[in-house]
């Protein structure tokens, strides 16, 4: 795999994945990291880190937001040391489920600030192998309006990964995304200590 760019002022990829159950969020994590370190329907934050191209990426696994068991606390706290992306996972050829409700979620959690850092990760890119077509073609079509309301939410921003193929090219493309959204915003996106200490009284209306 070839390098990625680094910074001395920005020496870690902070990469949160959310997304509804069955989406290939742990897939996408597992590929991020070249291992098997996430499992499907786990019950708490999880984190995995790699070295690619001399730079660390840390990987956060968060389970279903919209889980009332789901423990603030633990994500806050994973997340605590800044974040370069969010991604939210969505497998194309399905409907359009709670996606929408995820990304209000982590707004209301985290800040409106965050929304900079949101990104697309569509999965099953296999699917669209199948039909012969790019994921620029899929999202025109005209029974994709809501895939493509997302894609609008996140600032246009998108990838697509086939999990079953792991590919390098398919990693460094997406790291090369995200530095370039760390570019325009000049920083990790770091949630402020008054919110921090705030988030739970803010967001219970989603439990």
């Amino acid at each position: 795999m070839s390098a990625i760019s680094s910074s001395p002022d920005d020496p870690e990829i902070r990469i949160l994945l959310v997304g509804r159950k069955a989406s290939g969020k742990s897939s996408s994590g597992n590929t991020l990291l070249t291992e098997r370190k996430f499992q499907e329907h786990e019950s708490e934050v999880c984190e995995g880190q790699t070295q690619i191209g001399g730079k660390q990426v840390a990987v956060i696994d968060c389970p279903d937001l919209l889980d009332p068991d789901l423990s603030e606390e633990q994500l806050v706290s994973r997340c605590s040391a800044g974040l370069s992306s969010v991604l939210l996972t969505v497998p194309l050829e399905q409907p359009v489920q709670n996606e929408e409700e995820i990304l209000d979620y982590i707004k209301c959690l985290f800040g409106p600030e965050v929304q900079k850092y949101f990104m697309i990760l569509f999965t099953h890119k296999d699917d669209l192998e199948d039909l012969d077509q790019t994921i620029e073609e899929h999202l025109k079509h005209k029974d994709h309006a809501d895939l493509q309301r997302l894609v609008t939410e996140c600032g246009g921003k998108f990838h697509c990964f086939n999990n079953k193929r792991k590919s390098d090219n398919q990693i460094q493309e997406l790291l090369q995304k995200i530095e370039g959204t760390m570019e325009e915003n000049r920083e990790k996106f770091i949630m402020g200590r008054k919110r921090r200490r705030q988030h739970a009284q803010h967001c219970q209306f989603f439990s």
